[in-house]
């Protein structure tokens, strides 16, 4: 699907986002994404298909007021929600193509991807765009409330423009991340939880 397309159908969807059924547990399974990454140290976070907001409540207790959070997503209209419900001075918004980051190079302590990945197309594409703006020794991590199965079939169900838009398995998703130079791999997958972590190696 184009750029474009993919932008309208995520800015028709902003308004009512927060209100679409999600898993019981969704929340703790957020919470727990969180406090698998957000190390300290990692000061400059960038969140890709940041949303309405889905991470910034966990992202924002454990960031210093030194911190800085970039928000960033294709859909204008999912930006203003996020800032409609967060105002805190630490979040920066930024719209635009995850896979064309308009961001310095190795600018970034940590790159969350949660919820995103199957819409952003060829998965090595974009993950070889996330380790750019990446900081030597830096953590990317991928996370979503389903296994990888799961979620296609349910994509699948939802129909155009996102039932072609598929998630790799885990531990296709580490091969990717091993063949980019990273280290420190870790991938789990179950029916329920799907989480890729890994470092951008030291030389």
């Amino acid at each position: 699907m184009a750029t474009n397309q993919k932008r309208h159908y995520f800015n028709e969807l902003a308004p009512r986002w927060d209100g679409l059924p999600s898993p019981s547990d969704a929340a703790d399974k957020v919470r727990h994404f969180v406090d698998r990454v957000a190390r300290l140290g990692a000061r400059r976070v960038l969140d890709v298909g940041g949303g309405t907001g889905i991470l910034l409540p966990a992202l924002l207790e454990r960031r210093d007021p030194g911190a800085q959070l970039v928000e960033l997503d294709l859909a204008e209209s999912m930006l203003a929600e996020s800032a409609r419900k967060f105002s805190d001075r630490r979040v920066r918004r930024v719209c635009a193509d995850a896979r064309h980051l308009p961001l310095a190079l190795g600018s970034f302590d940590l790159v969350l991807c949660f919820g995103v990945l199957p819409h952003l197309g060829d998965a090595a594409e974009a993950l070889r765009e996330f380790f750019q703006v990446l900081h030597v020794g830096g953590t990317l991590a991928v996370g979503h409330l389903m296994g990888s199965r799961e979620l296609n079939a349910f994509h699948q169900s939802l129909g155009e423009p996102v039932a072609g838009d598929v998630l790799p398995p885990a531990v296709t998703l580490a091969d990717v991340l091993h063949s980019l130079g990273a280290s420190e791999i870790v991938a789990e997958e179950s029916a329920n939880w799907y989480f890729v972590r890994a470092e951008k190696k030291i030389p």
